[in-house]
């Protein structure tokens, strides 16, 4: 997020912050068509930050939350199917940059030119105007509510139990990775980190160096686990769909590229998420609370 909660009026500055975040969608959403895949992906992300800025307020939110979140939610779905193609290519380069003698071979070389056709024809979609038509209303529709959003409660007290809740369900999804480290428990984490993330930024004021830092470390881990889970596609994939991929030496050599990888990426996403989910939920929203106090 380029846009941060100004400290006088956190209320005020929740909604003006919702308001950018949609705007920003819908002219994410109104580029041209040979656009439109990359548009439609930074819209999602706009989704997610709002979803973020939601569990900030939680609480004051009460029934409403609910609702709007899964608004946001519904409205990513609608759209996801357009960026999976684009983001297996984008784990295909990233490998191709981890193994390039193996990835620079003729055989991979045409897997590459398959997948590349895949996305192309996965792009033209009959009816994707019809369906970012429809987001764009609905969009609108949430921008008005904005207004109506019970944010009660003063200074940090508005905000503390949504930083507490969404590091606290960081913890928690963390420990459960530890026992579990499938795709989709590594995808549970790393929504939650996500959140704690975004509110990280939109918290920068309270101390922007250390919250920067922090932020940095987060994108570091959340980009991590998102390599991770594209690996993780990409294996279901070959599964799914062999003769994309060619001959078995190809499945091979890529599966054991892939495994590799993604013990790399989950070695540093556990090293950084044992920093920074160190300490208890009350401590680290204590902790922001002085800095409230401090920056005010």
């Amino acid at each position: 997020m380029a846009y941060r909660l100004r400290l006088q009026n956190p209320a005020g500055a929740v909604r003006k912050v919702g308001y950018q975040g949609i705007d920003k969608a819908i002219r994410a959403l109104g580029v041209p068509v040979s656009d439109k895949a990359e548009g439609i992906h930074q819209a999602r992300k706009r989704f997610k930050e709002l979803r973020a800025l939601l569990r900030l307020v939680r609480k004051p939110m009460g029934v409403a939350f609910a609702g709007e979140s899964q608004r946001l939610r519904d409205l990513g779905r609608v759209l996801a199917q357009t960026r999976e193609a684009s983001a297996l290519l984008e784990s295909w380069d990233l490998l191709t940059r981890r193994f390039p003698e193996v990835f620079g071979s003729v055989e991979f070389r045409q897997v590459r030119r398959r997948l590349e056709a895949r996305a192309r024809s996965e792009h033209v979609d009959s009816d994707l105007d019809e369906r970012v038509e429809q987001v764009i209303t609905e969009l609108q529709a949430a921008r008005a509510s904005i207004d109506t959003w019970p944010l009660k409660g003063q200074g940090f007290d508005l905000l503390s139990a949504g930083v507490e809740r969404t590091y606290a369900d960081g913890c928690a999804e963390l420990a459960r990775a530890r026992l579990d480290r499938s795709a989709e428990q590594l995808h549970e984490w790393r929504k939650r980190v996500k959140d704690h993330w975004y509110q990280t930024q939109l918290l920068t004021p309270l101390w922007p160096s250390l919250m920067r830092l922090r932020s940095k470390s987060l994108k570091q881990l959340a980009d991590a686990l998102g390599d991770d889970h594209d690996l993780a596609m990409m294996q279901q994939l070959m599964q799914s769909q062999p003769a994309l991929f060619g001959a078995e030496s190809v499945h091979e050599q890529l599966g054991k590229a892939i495994e590799q990888r993604r013990s790399e990426l989950q070695k540093l996403a556990f090293s950084l998420g044992e920093e920074l989910y160190l300490e208890t939920p009350e401590k680290l929203m204590s902790r922001w609370r002085r800095y409230w106090k401090d920056a005010r």
